[in-house]
Formats: C-alpha cells, structure tokens, sequence
C-alpha cells in the first residue's frame, strides 16, 4: 500500500515540475499563396489592425481583440528586405506576451509566407498549467486563421 503513495508522489513531483518549468511555446508554418508580396502584407498586417492601408511601422501601438480579450498590439519588428514584420501582444489572462513574426519571400508564380508564432505564460501557477495544456492549440488555432485569409 506504500508504494502507491510513493508512485503517486513521484508523479505528482514530475507533474510539478514540467508545469512551472514552461517557459514559452512556438509554433511556425510555410504557406505558399498567389498574389504580390505587397498584397500579402497588406492582408496580414490589416487582419492585425483593419483598414491600415499601408505598411508596418516599428513602435507603432494599438488597442485590438485576440481570442476573445482585449490587448495591446506592438509592432515591434519591421523590414523591407527582406519583407519581414513582428507584432507583440500583451495583456492576455493568461500569457503574459504573445509574438507573431512573418517572412515574405517572392518565388516563382507568388510568395512563401513565413509565420511564427510564440508564446509565454504569466508566472503564477494557473496560467502555468494551463499553459501547459493549451499553449500549442490555441497558437494553431491563431496560425489557421492566419492561413486562411488567403
């Protein structure tokens, strides 16, 4: 009978440890899409702040909603060749930032869409295990919306 306390302890201590040892998850995929790389990015960046019309600037902050909470967006990468940006989010319950990063890369008949996705939780224990359970579906979760604007 006291080897199951101890089995039971030893799990409860390993479970322990991979919930407060998460650290950050990251998710990227390649796309390939049909259209101009300005069209792409003019896609991509609106889907992040609608009616934008032009292209990112670094420093640039607003107010949006992802997954259902309200947040503030940074653009907090940006170049024009190649034609590359990243946008930060902060103020999620439970992830204390969120990044998007996307790469544009011209081929032959279109462009090869480069996107990363990646993600820390907030350091109390809720957010942590949560974290651990979630953190990779709701970043596909974001990335298949992405893939489907185009």
């Amino acid at each position: 009978m006291i080897w199951y306390l101890r089995v039971f302890g030893i799990f409860v201590l390993v479970f322990a440890v991979a919930v407060t040892r998460q650290s950050e998850t990251r998710v990227e995929r390649t796309w390939d899409v049909s259209i101009k790389p300005e069209q792409v990015q003019k896609i991509l960046y609106e889907s992040f702040q609608p009616k934008s019309f032009r292209t990112p600037v670094t420093g640039e902050s607003w107010e949006s909603k992802v997954m259902g909470e309200p947040v503030k967006s940074t653009t907090t990468k940006t170049n024009l060749q190649p034609t590359e940006f990243q946008i930060s989010m902060e103020g999620f319950k439970h992830y204390r930032i969120l990044k998007e990063s996307y790469r544009l890369e011209p081929i032959q008949n279109g462009v090869r869409i480069f996107g990363t996705w990646e993600a820390e939780p907030n350091p109390n224990s809720l957010s942590k295990l949560l974290f651990l359970f979630f953190s990779n579906a709701d970043l596909n979760h974001i990335a298949d919306g992405k893939q489907k604007l185009f």
